[in-house]
């Protein structure tokens, strides 16, 4: 590679969690706060950016998604500019958000069927929500903008589970009806790198090693019942 050639950096963060996560319900865009396990988790990303220049700090509006950000620049040596993204933030789950699986289930079993089972994720769409083929377009069109305005920075992005999940998918060039999935851990970090011509690389995924094992917290991480 060109080493003049302007290489943007991106770090993805997911939030800490919540009371709804720990509860195990469905959680979009509902501003819930950060529960005191999710401050723990957060305190661990002090540790983890502490050696790493950041320029820019990007957040969701949501405020377990600002509080995570917070965390992940207390340790910087500078004042980091921070721009809040609407355009990150979590997928609206509509009337269901905060319903637990099983409510879903019995409910709207279509929607369970092609979203929670996985069967077809991205044409699935809440009621009165939206579909993750929308919220791959809308965060991809958003962090992509922010690195064509903040090209050769580093950036920290602090969002949500399924808004990652849709960029990363993005990075490895997978259309959005072709979406696979990602099941990151809360804290968890994940990067990418955009170079001057907007090829994306991802670089790694899930990245949890500063998360002590107590701490560490994801859906996938629950054992079945």
């Amino acid at each position: 590679m060109d080493q003049n050639k302007k290489v943007t950096t991106l770090y993805l963060v997911r939030h800490g969690t919540t009371a709804w996560n720990q509860a195990l319900r469905y959680q979009g865009q509902t501003d819930n706060p950060l529960d005191e396990i999710g401050e723990r988790q957060g305190a661990c990303l002090e540790e983890y950016f502490k050696d790493i220049h950041v320029d820019l700090g990007v957040t969701s509006p949501l405020q377990r998604a600002v509080r995570t950000l917070e965390y992940s620049l207390a340790t910087q040596d500078h004042e980091v500019p921070v721009l809040v993204e609407p355009g990150i933030m979590e997928i609206d789950f509509g009337l269901i958000d905060g319903w637990t699986k099983e409510e879903i289930q019995a409910e709207y079993p279509e929607f369970y069927r092609m979203y929670v089972l996985n069967e077809d994720r991205g044409h699935a769409r809440a009621p009165g929500g939206e579909t993750m083929i929308e919220v791959y377009g809308r965060v991809s069109e958003a962090i992509m903008r922010i690195v064509r305005e903040h090209r050769g920075e580093t950036i920290v992005i602090a969002s949500h589970g399924t808004a990652i999940q849709t960029f990363l998918n993005y990075a490895e060039g997978i259309p959005a009806d072709k979406m696979g999935r990602y099941l990151l851990y809360n804290v968890s970090v994940c990067c990418v790198t955009v170079d001057e011509e907007d090829h994306t690389t991802l670089k790694f995924v899930d990245d949890k090693h500063h998360v002590p094992k107590e701490l560490q917290f994801s859906y996938s991480s629950i054992p079945s019942k």
